[in-house]
């Protein structure tokens, strides 16, 4: 092989080995590091950068490297300008590779600058909404604001606000004829310039509703807009809430119609509503360690002819005592907007008194049974100190009967139980015997504010009530009570709530002493126990009253105090504490205390509650399960 041969082999072999250890041309590599930026800034800037987004393309040349780090600062600049800095100060470098196969490095260090302020916001309005004085407080409601950084996303958005606003509040027609943002880099400042033409200011036109079976003299009561009134799109929105809240109707649908050709133009709306069926079913069936089973139906007639009154029948049974209960309610609006309305209720309630309940050995059993006539007017709702306030008054037919004669003495013959009564005397024979009727007039008012409907994270109730009877009308009994609940609720650290509440209760009567044990001259459908979920946890459902008594005390006081901690979303574990009990003197509170652990689920009906109670000092029990659905208030 000659020697020329040779050397061009070897020359062949060298191109071919430097051609595997060099990157092909157009496959250059390069790295982009920006500093002295962060979060939107930062991000606008690498989405910005040409540089940035074609580093990873395939056929990148040196020359296009070197071109892209370029226009890079210029890239950036702009990038910065959208939020407000006009003044940015960037040091671009580009670092070409060592040796083949490294990547070029783009390293830009960057200071935004100063932002650029808005000195001056100028508002102006043509056409007839120039003199409308609710239009000149517009300004205060955009998201652009004198002496703000200029922010090109905010004067966007202020932008499509105002039309937006204009728009709501009945001029349909109105658009921008200028909008303009000067920016001064010598003086550097900012100054926005905004003229809308507002056009003709629309009115709410005629009302029709498109329904059955309601009067439509009845649906008007309902409305809270009004024909001539401006129109506003926020009011349909508010309208519909109402309608749908009446508990009238499953579907609201509001259709504004094309405007009449009048001045000032009138838009008249349909109102399409769909009613619940006229009849709902319920049936319940339920058990908890201190009520046993309990089973409840009801019956609603949602419509009783064209004016929306409506009744609901029901009855439960409870295994604890046997209780029974029967409830028939019927509603005649008043005034729906003010949610003011007349409730007649005629109610049933029924349980049995044994010798055990009383903890003989032996003896009889009694049947309680009260029935109430009731009246009840409620009020028109308002708001009160940032508290919505439901006053209601009414009065009440109450009859109650029972004998505790029968149950201390049931097991004795006939003839040993006449003597009995000969040595207690007739007086105190018609104490263990009572047959009350009473007139009850009664006054309740509610207090409750919080900062939603089902889950409340900061709330609180007030309940206060009064009532009471008197011979002078009518009653064979004289006596008056009073009791106040509150209820506290408040956030505590980031998902935690605290929940405090109390129950107190104070009642006039003549009491009387018979056998040992105290009788109230009062019904004992009025008399107060305690006990139970919505009271002194751990005790059985109102297990808790004097001592010395058989059916009731006097008077209640009760406390609770209780932490919520959510665990997961929508659910959480709770502890509490809880005291009290009813009491006939003040000098024998005998408080009982329990304490427990919970579970908390916020289902689509509200708050459902499993609760372990586990009494403190004696009680039927060890511990006692509660189970509740809906929200504390």
């Amino acid at each position: 092989m000659s020697a020329s041969l040779t050397l061009r082999i070897t020359l062949l072999m060298l191109a071919l080995l430097s051609g595997l250890a060099r990157p092909a041309l157009g496959d250059e590599q390069v790295e982009v590091q920006i500093s002295g930026l962060e979060g939107e800034l930062l991000e606008n800037v690498r989405a910005s950068l040409t540089l940035e987004q074609r580093r990873r393309h395939p056929g990148l040349t040196a020359e296009t490297i070197r071109s892209l780090h370029d226009q890079a600062p210029g890239e950036i600049a702009r990038a910065l300008e959208p939020f407000g800095h006009y003044r940015p100060e960037i040091q671009a470098d580009l670092q070409e590779p060592a040796r083949p196969g490294v990547p070029w490095q783009a390293v830009y260090r960057i200071q935004a600058g100063p932002p650029l302020p808005v000195t001056a916001l100028e508002i102006l309005f043509d056409g007839p909404g120039a003199s409308d004085p609710e239009l000149s407080a517009l300004a205060a409601d955009l998201p652009l604001q004198r002496d703000h950084t200029l922010d090109h996303r905010e004067y966007e958005a202020a932008k499509r606000d105002l039309v937006r606003q204009l728009h709501e509040r009945g001029y349909l027609d109105a658009g921008l004829e200028e909008h303009r943002v000067e920016v001064d880099l010598v003086s550097y400042e900012a100054r926005i310039r905004l003229r809308a033409g507002t056009g003709p200011h629309y009115v709410f036109g005629p009302v029709e509703f498109e329904q059955d079976p309601f009067d439509p003299e009845y649906l008007a009561r309902y409305l809270i807009l009004q024909p001539g009134e401006p129109y506003d799109s926020r009011q349909l929105a508010r309208q519909r809430q109402v309608l749908s809240r009446s508990g009238h109707f499953r579907e609201v649908e509001i259709q504004p119609l094309p405007a009449t050709g009048e001045q000032p133009p009138a838009i008249p709306l349909r109102i399409l509503l769909e009613p619940y069926k006229a009849n709902r079913y319920r049936g319940r069936v339920g058990w908890g360690t201190d009520t046993g089973v309990g089973v409840e139906l009801d019956w609603t007639r949602r419509h009783v002819g064209s004016r929306g009154q409506r009744f609901t029948l029901g009855g439960a049974v409870a295994e604890e005592r046997n209780r029974l209960a029967g409830n028939l309610s019927y509603l005649i609006p008043l005034e729906p907007l003010a949610s003011s309305y007349i409730e007649l209720v005629a109610r049933h309630e029924s349980k049995d008194l044994t010798y055990d309940d009383v903890e003989l050995d032996e003896g009889g059993e009694t049947r309680i049974a009260t029935n109430l006539l009731s009246g009840f007017w409620h009020l028109p709702r308002t708001l009160w100190g940032g508290f919505e306030a439901d006053p209601v008054a009414g009065v009440s037919l109450v009859t109650e009967s029972y004998d505790v004669f029968e149950v201390l003495f049931g097991n004795l013959p006939g003839d040993a139980q006449q003597s009995i009564i000969g040595r207690i005397g007739p007086e105190a024979y018609d104490t263990l015997a009572p047959d009350f009727e009473a007139v009850v007039p009664s006054l309740r008012l509610t207090l409750r504010r919080s900062d939603a409907r089902l889950f409340i994270r900061d709330g609180d109730q007030f309940r206060a009530e009064l009532r009471g009877s008197h011979e002078k009308l009518g009653s064979n009994i004289t006596f008056w009570q009073a009791r106040l609940g509150t209820w506290h609720i408040r956030p505590l650290f980031d998902r935690g709530r605290l929940l405090l509440r109390t129950d107190v209760g104070y009642s006039d009567a003549e009491s009387r002493n018979v056998l040992g044990a105290n009788f109230n001259q009062m019904p004992e459908y009025y008399e107060f126990r305690a006990g139970g979920a919505r009271s002194v946890r751990g005790y059985g459902f109102e297990k808790l009253y004097p001592g010395d008594a058989i059916t009731g005390g006097k008077h209640l006081l009760t406390g609770s105090i209780e932490y919520e901690h959510e665990v997961i979303p929508d659910w959480s574990i709770a502890v509490f504490l809880d005291g009290g009990n009813a009491f006939n003197n003040f000098d024998d509170i005998d408080p009982k205390l329990g304490t427990g652990i919970g579970l908390r689920w916020r289902s689509p009906v509200g708050m459902a509650r499993v609760d372990l109670g586990i009494p403190l000092d004696d009680a039927d029990d060890s511990f006692e399960i509660y189970i509740t659905v809906g929200p504390e208030f």
